[in-house]
């Protein structure tokens, strides 16, 4: 058999299973950990039409019954299509995963597991984040980890965190967004600007950026949900609001907050923002779970009112025309509320998007059929679940450590 053979039915196999075969043969070790081989494999992995998904799911369970205490686990839920006979069949399984700090305790300078967040992913590299700012790169498949250095920036308040990719400059990049803090001035309370900072994996070090797009004459911009990275853009949930109030409530005022979608550049490294669709304004905005997802290659927003009240505003926006800092909205789905249902998660094909219900099991719901299907996972705490479409590769983490701990 040809090498270009083996190249091409190599690259197209599980991360997992490669792993295995740089075992078999030493010209086999050789291709898998070339650069050119990782790329191959990874475009063949994004571009995979297969049926079978995966979504990796950060939850609460508990760990102890009698006293009522929680453990954080991660697990891989996997889907397999069927469809047949135009039924809506929907397989699933999941997998618990072991990441190196996810088994209690104080591990890899993280603090303790009821802590950490899942911040995002992009080329099969997962960004996690505790509550002392502490932020790890890993890659599951190949069980390489990375924590990264301390900021440039002195200790701030309210730190938002966003990852992504450079396709200019070939560079996976952090981008953290803080607050030097407020201060009161006759009664007044002023807010200082947001600070912004980058980091890049090859150079394995952080650097402070202008923050010239997230501030106007009188207000600030605060991105402060990352939602996803898609084609050089990360995408936040974010708001606009006064640079001074006229007191220290004021600020509790929802009407001075005006929510929007912010978006990063990666290759030019500026914000811009876009407003939400109209009718989301008209209700009160703080009524709805609005996820930014992908939705057959397109950005999409689905918003869902947790009140049941405003069903015009319950359903899924696409953004059109996109160009630079302007986009518009196009409705797509409207539909009537989902009984009980509490969260959007993700969409994990073109027809089926992850819910959660009031009792904390995760559903799967068919925009076609209005049917939906409970999962064999779930989570006690309806606000601390995270999901994200996950792709498995062999794209390395530069100067990670690869422990023992990370596996399956």
């Amino acid at each position: 058999m040809s090498e270009e053979i083996v190249l091409h039915i190599l690259s197209r196999l599980p991360s997992k299973s490669l792993m295995r075969f740089k075992c078999v043969r030493k010209s086999w070790y050789t291709m898998i950990n070339d650069p050119m081989f990782v790329e191959r494999h990874l475009s063949n992995s994004m571009h995979n039409k297969r049926s079978t998904s995966c979504i990796l799911v950060n939850r609460f369970l508990h760990s102890d019954t009698s006293t009522g205490e929680k453990e954080l686990e991660f697990s891989f839920l996997y889907f397999c299509n069927d469809y047949d006979d135009d039924e809506h069949n929907v397989n699933s399984f999941v997998e618990d995963i072991k990441f190196p700090f996810s088994s209690g305790g104080q591990r890899s300078g993280f603090e303790v597991i009821e802590s950490l967040s899942m911040i995002g992913h992009c080329d099969g590299i997962v960004c996690l984040c505790d509550s002392s700012d502490n932020i790890v790169l890993c890659n599951p498949a190949i069980k390489e980890l990375k924590l990264l250095p301390k900021s440039c920036l002195p200790q701030l308040i309210q730190c938002a965190v966003g990852f992504g990719y450079d396709p200019k400059s070939k560079d996976y990049k952090i981008h953290r967004i803080s607050c030097d803090g407020e201060e009161i001035y006759d009664q007044r309370l002023v807010f200082f600007p947001p600070r912004v900072e980058i980091y890049t994996l090859t150079t394995d070090s952080w650097g402070e950026i202008k923050n010239n797009y997230l501030e106007t004459e009188n207000t600030f911009f605060w991105p402060e949900y990352f939602e996803m990275y898609w084609k050089g853009i990360c995408y936040w949930l974010g708001y606009e609001q006064p640079k001074e109030f006229e007191s220290y409530f004021d600020r509790l005022e929802d009407e001075k907050k005006k929510t929007m979608i912010f978006l990063f550049d990666t290759v030019d490294e500026v914000f811009h923002n876009i407003l939400l669709p109209d009718c989301l304004y008209e209700a009160a905005v703080y009524r709805f779970d609005m996820r930014i997802l992908l939705w057959n290659e397109s950005v999409a927003l689905f918003g869902l009112d947790s009140f049941g009240t405003f069903v015009e505003c319950y359903g899924l926006w696409v953004l059109d025309d996109f160009e630079g800092a302007k986009g518009s909205w196009t409705r797509h789905f409207t539909f009537e509320s989902v009984v009980d249902i509490k969260r959007v998660l993700e969409f994990w094909n073109s027809d089926e998007i992850l819910m959660v219900d009031g009792c904390g099991n995760i559903v799967s719901y068919n925009l076609g059929t209005n049917n939906h299907k409970n999962l064999l996972i779930y989570t006690e705490n309806l606000c601390r679940v995270e999901t994200i479409v996950y792709v498995n590769t062999l794209v390395p983490i530069m100067g990670g450590n690869k422990p023992e701990s990370v596996d399956k």
